[in-house]
């Protein structure tokens, strides 16, 4: 009787690390790989920063308080005023150092909302001291220059000349000239406008097999009917 006691002992023994056996083949059999990874791609956003009269025109587009109108000297005239054949100029100096990506710029000079002195008008810019470029004696003007990728000069200042027109060309009589002077108001307006150029010139692909030994005088109308 204890021999049988202990025999199926052992066989309970037996079949229990038989079962714990059984189920740690079932898990390896039915184990996957698994594994994870992450990554955090970080890019650099292209500037595009412009400044006027060293104003950031992105924070603040209304520059008015750096246009400075320097008048010629006139012994008839009294200095900061603005009269009947007055002329002068003004300056806007344009900073794209911190762009990186070619653009368009437009500068556009008209009179201002409040302006009642038909007969100032624009007649010359000059660029960075250098070039000058007449504007036809218009009271409104548009100068459109494009800025390609990576050009060493990226500072540039427009000296743009005004005169008050008095005679010929004129549309202001002398009535009309003194009533400016009692409740008038001379003013011009400037918007810059930026845009940039999205579009890239597309090189064609060469002909992979090119004539060897191309006519140097070809048929300017080759006959579509010739065998």
């Amino acid at each position: 009787m204890d021999k049988l006691f202990k025999s199926r002992k052992f066989r309970l023994l037996l079949a229990c690390i038989s079962l714990l056996l059984l189920l740690d083949m079932i898990q390896d059999t039915y184990a996957k790989y698994i594994s994870s990874a992450e990554a955090t791609g970080n890019f650099t956003i292209a500037r595009w920063n412009f400044l006027i009269n060293s104003q950031d025109v992105l924070t603040n587009s209304d520059f008015s308080n750096t246009i400075i109108p320097v008048f010629t000297p006139n012994s008839n005239i009294a200095s900061n005023v603005i009269a009947p054949t007055s002329t002068g100029y003004f300056e806007i100096t344009i900073d794209y150092s911190n762009v990186d990506v070619a653009f368009d710029e437009q500068i556009v000079l008209s009179p201002g909302a409040s302006n009642t002195v038909s007969d100032i008008i624009f007649t010359e810019y000059v660029l960075n001291s250098v070039t000058t470029t007449t504007l036809s004696n218009t009271s409104n003007a548009t100068i459109t220059t494009t800025h390609n990728l990576n050009e060493q000069n990226t500072v540039n200042t427009y000296r743009f000349y005004i005169e008050w027109l008095d005679g010929t060309g004129e549309t202001m009589n002398n009535s009309s000239d003194t009533q400016a002077s009692v409740n008038g108001s001379a003013s011009i307006q400037v918007n810059v406008n930026f845009t940039q150029r999205a579009s890239q010139n597309q090189i064609q692909n060469p002909d992979p097999n090119p004539d060897p030994n191309p006519d140097p005088n070809p048929d300017p109308n080759p006959n579509p009917n010739q065998g």
